[in-house]
């Protein structure tokens, strides 16, 4: 049984997808739909911290500003995807913003909250690129210990 559904979210056209195909299960099997955006983490790198002539301070000072915008961004696009949901016929929704590595981010949430099904989209960049690069969906897939849709 689909109790639960997580479906994370960037506003891409991608994930725009995985939110449709998502809020159809949810509403299919009057289920919760939980919607996720994750805010990768910007390190600093050590190297830079060490350097005397530069003030580290100003780099804390721009990664905290880089925070705050990238949370309100993250509110709006979790506002969108939860009227688009709502629109859609999904009674219950709750969203989140987790931040770090996305894959890490969206496994753990799944995990926390029990989901019953995962869903995210792919911007199916292939096995090269995506082997290279480190697929966000691929990640999931291969580590999930529930359900996963991967939409195209």
């Amino acid at each position: 049984m689909i109790n639960r559904i997580l479906v994370a979210t960037d506003a891409s056209a991608a994930s725009n997808r995985a939110l449709k195909m998502a809020a159809q299960f949810a509403v299919q099997h009057d289920a919760e739909l939980l919607i996720i955006h994750v805010i990768r983490d910007m390190q600093i790198p050590f190297e830079i911290k060490e350097i005397p002539e530069l003030e580290f301070n100003k780099f804390e000072a721009f990664n905290d500003a880089r925070e705050e915008v990238m949370r309100k961004i993250a509110g709006t696009i979790l506002r969108t995807a939860k009227e688009k949901a709502e629109k859609a016929g999904v009674k219950k929704v709750q969203t989140a913003i987790g931040t770090g590595d996305p894959a890490t981010g969206i496994l753990g949430f799944a995990k926390r909250r029990k989901a019953d099904m995962i869903v995210v989209g792919t911007r199916g960049l292939g096995k090269l690129k995506g082997t290279v690069l480190g697929s966000v969906s691929r990640k999931i897939a291969n580590h999930a210990e529930t359900t996963c849709l991967i939409v195209r």
